[in-house]
């Protein structure tokens, strides 16, 4: 009666590897040999063989540990089949011997147990040698191919299309080709996204705004391609998964570690407002290792804005009825939530129309015109030209030293500092913009704009306005003892603060 047994077999993208019919027609011959009964087969095609969560190997695995396997032998062509890595092929052949299944391997010779021990550990290293060759070989192909201004692989970012370029060299009668970048239909829409996002427009409007197809999520990782969209193309951004998570726990490595290279496509942004997008991500709640809160959704349109007069924040009260606030760790006072944000809503329409609080926004900005400076990001743009010298004799050192690493870490310190000064640079051109134009308008001008932005708060929906009120105000102040409110505004005027000309009490109940 003949022995069951079970074949495994594992092909790889590997031009050299041996296909999956192949090693099942050598396997076959083996069971005939030794008289064994093939009753199941697993196979992973072109799968990596550092990767356990194949899925012909998670059921290889699963079968092993089942009480209903109906087989003791396993039948693989070589060690490299079931894994490139020593630990992972050492904790499989322990569970195997734990369960009572023999491994047999096509390619290696009958021997007695201790010399097969000898050749199988022998095999492992060099399985996990070649794996560590073929990855450093493929790596630096990539990073070759990046150099000279082509893609290292995967599909065109949002906005984009993959073209395929010859490259003059030919493989098994074929021309080589490979890919570079050109916009494609969705290019206007992305640009323009990309555009307010660096001037620090919400995502979430900017998607109602435009008509965005594409979800939110996919937005974020567009934002983090950003260098990409300023032209250039970026390599090495993400760490290596290990066993299936990232290596250091961080998805990204730092901007040090990247690879680029600059101007191989046609831009849709500026570097400028690439690097603003960038340090705007690394502050914010999508940053490695941040947790920042999220903006909570417009059923409460204050939350954030809403501060007691000692600066304790009020909260809703998750069921959108109530705003609280917290002493000693306490709810010690609540507020109806429709008929205060009702109140507050009317009241800001009613300052904004108000001749009074007109004339106090032109006093501000009179005030400021003598003390405009000619260019508030000379100094920013002096800092970025030293941190780019800097950068430079950095990473010709990190060459020379035996040690590269605290050079590494210098380097990735300055490119931060760069990035912020570039995202400071835009910020400061917009307020000076903004303060420039207030400089000059008259009374009447900024009646009429303050009539736009009362106009706006009153035909929006809740999101809208909620962003609104965020883009208008500082804070509104409210004291829950007498409920008592005060808003004090900073209608883009360098953010200097503009009060409302009264205190006033909302309509609230007792």
């Amino acid at each position: 009666m003949k022995d069951a047994a079970a074949l495994y077999l594992r092909s790889s993208k590997d031009r050299s590897d041996v296909s999956i019919d192949a090693q099942a027609r050598e396997l076959l011959a083996l069971a005939e040999a030794k008289n064994l009964l093939i009753v199941s087969r697993f196979e992973d095609v072109v799968e990596s063989a550092k990767d356990e969560n194949r899925p012909g190997f998670q059921a290889l695995l699963a079968d092993l540990k089942s009480s209903k396997r109906q087989w003791d032998h396993l039948l693989m062509v070589d060690t490299s089949r079931l894994s490139r890595r020593r630990y992972m092929a050492e904790v499989f052949a322990h569970e195997a011997r734990k369960r009572g299944v023999t491994i047999i391997y096509s390619k290696l010779p009958d021997a007695d147990p201790i010399t097969s021990a000898v050749i199988i550990g022998v095999m492992q290293v060099f399985d996990e040698l070649h794996s560590l060759m073929s990855r450093e070989k493929g790596l630096a192909g990539m990073a070759e191919n990046v150099r000279q201004g082509f893609r290292a692989g995967g599909r065109a970012p949002r906005g984009y299309r993959l073209v395929s370029q010859a490259t003059g060299a030919i493989r098994d009668g074929q021309p080589v080709t490979k890919t570079t970048l050109e916009p494609n239909e969705d290019a206007l829409l992305v640009r323009q996204f990309l555009e307010e996002r660096a001037t620090g427009a919400p995502r979430r409007r900017l998607h109602q705004k435009l008509g965005l197809a594409w979800p939110e999520t996919s937005s974020i990782a567009m934002e983090h391609n950003a260098l990409t969209y300023a032209g250039h193309t970026v390599w090495n951004q993400h760490n290596e998964r290990i066993d299936g998570r990232y290596k250091g726990s961080a998805k990204r490595r730092p901007r040090s570690e990247w690879v680029i290279q600059r101007d191989t496509h046609p831009a849709l942004i500026t570097d400028q407002q690439a690097e603003a997008i960038l340090s705007a991500l690394e502050s914010s709640r999508h940053a490695e290792g941040l947790r920042q809160s999220r903006r909570t959704p417009a059923t409460y349109l204050l939350t954030g804005l809403l501060k007691t007069p000692s600066g304790d924040p009020w909260y809703g009260d998750g069921k959108g009825k109530h705003y609280r606030v917290y002493r000693d760790g306490k709810k010690s006072r609540w507020v109806p939530r429709a008929p205060l944000e009702e109140g507050i809503v009317r009241h800001i329409i009613g300052d904004l129309t108000s001749p009074v609080f007109i004339r106090a926004l032109l006093k501000e900005a009179r005030k400021q015109q003598d003390a405009l400076p000619v260019d508030p990001t000379i100094p920013l743009r002096e800092r970025i030209a030293e941190i780019t010298r800097q950068v430079t004799r950095a990473m010709t050192l990190a060459v020379q030293l035996e040690n590269s690493a605290p050079a590494l870490r210098l380097v990735d310190d300055l490119e931060k500092e760069r990035a912020a000064l570039a995202a400071e640079i835009v910020r400061q051109e917009q307020i000076h913009a903004q303060q420039t134009t207030f400089a000059v308008m008259d009374e009447g001008a900024i009646r009429a704009f303050l009539q736009g932005l009362a106009e706006t708060l009153e035909q929006a929906d809740r999101e809208a306005m909620k962003d609104a009120l965020s883009a208008l105000i500082d804070v509104i102040t409210l004291d829950p003892e007498t409920r008592q409110a005060e808003i004090t505004y900073h209608i883009d005027v360098d953010r200097n603060s503009v009060a409302s000309p009264r205190g006033f009490e909302p309509l609230l109940s007792p």
